[in-house]
């Protein structure tokens, strides 16, 4: 009596195993689930459908991840996968930027210890390395000159006579005329320009020396010969022979201007030049201007600028000796 029972007690738990069994369903295939399976989340899954369909996967390879992983705008990668490829790469040794870098004005990012390990180009910013700029040069006089700039550096007088005449039209075309015809310019390094100038800044980029001859108390000739360093690029050359030529023009007009507004107005020529150009350097050395902490170069320009902006040409020539 007692074995059939147990017989009868066995066979009615084998019923409803085998029942509860029929009843588990995988979520994702809805087919009946029969030996081993995945639960996670409240929810049952044969192997294969949860590891093809409902397994994490890498967002680079799109293979299941399986242990550790990284999370970058709510994308999931393998921790190799996101170290190789997501995370970004430093443009001078090409290894993994973690942590804070640096981001220069041209979109390279490099880490923080290359700027002390290479010079920066005295022209464009730009770290001189093989990797950014094909190399580059000591100038010997503390200027550094990167390979992209020397591309197009002056270094030789026979580039001065084009370049002077696009400038003179230039200024020409927003009201500057009457320069001398013969004008001497001359191309030196850092060391003659500290020579030849009479008060010399870091900010300067060239200089003109200036004289006048008289003869019983009467003007009898004037004289102006312009300095600007060599190695710079020519759209650079250009905007400095531009500023020296707003002296000279100054010069002739007989205006002695406090020194804020006369280098001011100066490297309005400058802004002319690269605002005529429109490329990206040119943007660097205007961004160069307006963030100089110079108060004749910088401060000057920029009170002088707005003031541009808003008179105009014209006012600003006018009124020249009247502005304060």
């Amino acid at each position: 009596m007692l074995q059939s029972k147990l017989y009868l007690l066995l066979h009615c738990l084998f019923i409803m195993i085998s029942s509860l069994s029929a009843q588990l369903k995988c979520d994702y295939c809805n087919l009946e689930i029969s030996g081993k399976y995945l639960t996670t989340a409240g929810k049952s899954y044969h192997d294969n459908c949860y590891t093809d369909h409902i397994q994490a996967r890498c967002q680079y390879c799109k293979k299941p991840i399986d242990g550790p992983y990284n999370v970058h705008e709510d994308k999931s990668y393998h921790e190799d996968c996101y170290i190789d490829h997501i995370v970004p790469k430093c443009d001078i040794c090409r290894l993994p930027l973690k942590g804070s870098y640096i981001t220069d004005f041209w979109g390279t990012a490099f880490h923080e210890h290359h700027s002390e390990e290479f010079p920066e180009c005295s022209s464009c910013g730009r770290l001189i390395s093989d990797e950014l700029t094909g190399g580059g040069y000591d100038l010997g006089d503390g200027r550094n000159l990167c390979g992209i700039c020397n591309e197009t550096s002056v270094s030789d007088d026979y580039l001065i006579e084009s370049a002077l005449n696009q400038v003179k039209r230039l200024l020409a075309s927003n009201g500057i005329n009457d320069f001398p015809k013969h004008i001497p310019i001359s191309i030196v390094d850092k060391t003659e320009l500290k020579q030849k100038s009479t008060s010399y800044s870091d900010a300067m980029q060239g200089f003109t020396d200036h004289n006048t001859q008289t003869r019983n108390g009467e003007v009898i000739l004037k004289e102006s010969h312009i300095y600007i360093l060599s190695h710079l690029p020519m759209l650079m050359f250009k905007a400095v022979l531009a500023h020296e030529l707003l002296h000279i023009y100054l010069f002739e007009q007989d205006l002695n201007l406090r020194p804020d507004i006369r280098e001011g107005f100066c490297n309005l020529g400058s802004e002319l030049v690269y605002e005529s150009d429109n490329s990206q350097y040119s943007k660097f050395r205007l961004q160069s201007m307006l963030e100089s902490l110079d108060p004749d170069y910088g401060i000057g320009y920029r009170k002088m600028s707005k003031l541009l902006y808003q008179k105009g040409w014209m006012y600003i020539l006018e009124e020249l000796d009247n502005i304060r």
